[in-house]
């Protein structure tokens, strides 16, 4: 029995070898893809607007990805009607994430500014104002989002830029 122990040990035994394949998940990670699921525009009176953007952000990573914020403005032809901030960044290197967004891999997560940014009416934006209470009302929302993934044991963050048009 001995004498077994010691061709195993010796190197002249079975070799087990692992292949050399990255873990699961150690692909270089892709960016949040951000789209508008809606728009709600709510008369509050005759001068203002409620403006309710709805947002899908979804993540095409394996591994979970961390939404930190999206800041945007809402134009209706050439005039910025509103603008919003979702969520909030981390402040320093052990900062709470209560203001982020998980989202797991593969999976879409809805996001929306509580309580919604308010647009005025005005003597120049009248027309653009007043076009977004009709079907026919083009929304463009540009902004930027920040987001961290994990792969490899690695942070990534990313701020990338977005420019959306509704409907």
């Amino acid at each position: 029995m001995a004498a077994i122990a010691i061709f195993f040990l010796l190197g002249n035994g079975p070799k087990i070898t692992f292949p050399n394949n990255p873990s699961p998940g150690a692909e270089t990670p892709m960016n949040l893809t951000l789209s508008i699921k809606d728009i709600t525009v709510n008369k509050i009176d005759d001068g203002k607007a409620s403006v309710q953007v709805i947002f899908d952000a979804y993540n095409p990573n394996r591994n979970s990805a961390i939404l930190e914020t999206i800041q945007y403005s809402v134009y209706v032809g050439q005039f910025r009607m509103v603008f919003g901030d979702i969520g909030e960044s981390p402040e320093g290197m052990v900062s709470s994430q209560a203001g982020s967004f998980t989202i797991v891999g593969n999976s879409t997560i809805t996001l929306s500014q509580r309580p919604a940014p308010v647009a005025v009416r005005n003597n120049l934006t009248a027309s653009a104002w007043d076009s977004m209470f009709t079907d026919d009302a083009k929304f463009r929302v540009e902004g930027s989002y920040s987001s961290r993934t994990i792969a490899r044991l690695e942070q990534t963050a990313n701020i990338n830029d977005f420019s959306l048009t509704f409907p």
